[in-house]
Formats: C-alpha cells, structure tokens, sequence
C-alpha cells in the first residue's frame, strides 16, 4: 500500500520475502528491506524500485547492524578489536592471539588504558567471534601447545571508522608503530 502501482518490479516482494525467510523468518525483516530498497531507489531516482535496491538494501541493513554492534562494544573489547585491523591492515595473514595481545598492550599504554590478562583477551576475542565480528578458529602447534587464528569477519575500513570515533580510541595518533609490536617479543 506505500508504494505506487508499478512502482516495484515483479521480484522485489518475493525475494525480500525469501532474504528474511532465510536469515530469520521474521515478516518485520521483510517490511525493513522492503522500505530500505524503496528508500535507495528513492535517492537514486529510480522509476522503480528492482531487484538491485533490494540487494543493496540487505548489504545496508548488514552494515548498519555491524556499525551499531560494535559501537556499544565495552572499550577493552574495542582495543582488542583494533588490533586485529591494524595487524590485517598490515598484511598480516593468520594472526594468532600473541600477535594481538602484544599489540592490545602497546594500544593500551598509548591510550592509559588498563592491561588485561592475555587469558581474558582470549576470553574477548571469543566474544567478538560469537558477535561475528571476527572469526577465531583453534589451531594445533603440536607440542607447541593451541592457539586461535583470528580473521576479521566485517568491512576493515567501516569498522575502523567507527572505532576511532570513540573518544578512547580516537586519541591514537599514528598505529603504524604498533604493528611493529609483533616482532618485539
């Protein structure tokens, strides 16, 4: 009913039906894709509304959920977070978590932030990793013991922006040199 006659192509409907179906079967999902693609349309001054805006409105909605869930993020969670990107910025394949610990400590001496234990930033890491922000996946060393390889599962350069947009975080100057921190120990 919000939209003109004519105004959606004949797949629109069916297939925000099918992406809420598929992720949670929720007809509130739907509605919101449904009006995110209409909006998108909207601003591109599209005569319809088509299969594109309604794709477009499911990577915005994605997008959307994964800015709002690390903003609320408890700041330890951030910095931990943000090691991770700095380390995957830089090239770093199949980071571990020595490789963020060692990083998490130096952002946490540049911004007078306490120290966790390198247990309980395993213990963060997990969490990003159920919020799916990052995926950690246990690896064997053999005698060498277990360690997480950790790689990000959200947009580097969104996530960074919204990291640095708060007020902790924002006060770190130049992270070049932190990525050094990896080979220091």
């Amino acid at each position: 009913m919000a939209f003109k006659d004519d105004a959606l192509t004949d797949d629109v409907i069916p297939l925000c039906a099918a992406f809420a179906a598929q992720e949670h079967g929720d007809a509130r999902r739907a509605l919101d894709l449904l009006r995110t693609a209409g909006e998108l349309a909207e601003r591109s001054q599209a005569e319809t509304v088509e299969e594109q805006h309604v794709r477009q409105a499911q990577d915005k909605i994605e997008l959307d959920r994964v800015v709002e869930v690390v903003r609320t993020l408890p700041t330890q969670s951030k910095i931990v977070l943000f090691a991770t990107i700095l380390l995957e910025k830089n090239g770093v394949h199949n980071i571990n978590t020595g490789e963020v610990f060692n990083i998490y400590k130096r952002l946490c001496e540049e911004i007078d932030a306490d120290v966790l234990t390198q247990r309980r930033v395993t213990d963060l890491i997990s969490e990003l990793d159920m919020l799916g922000i990052v995926n950690a996946v246990v690896v064997s060393k053999g005698r060498y013991g277990r360690t997480k390889e950790i790689s990000l599962s959200v947009p580097i350069e969104e996530t960074e922006h919204v990291l640095l947009s708060d007020s902790r975080l924002g006060d770190i100057e130049n992270a070049q040199p932190f990525v050094q921190a990896r080979f220091d120990n």
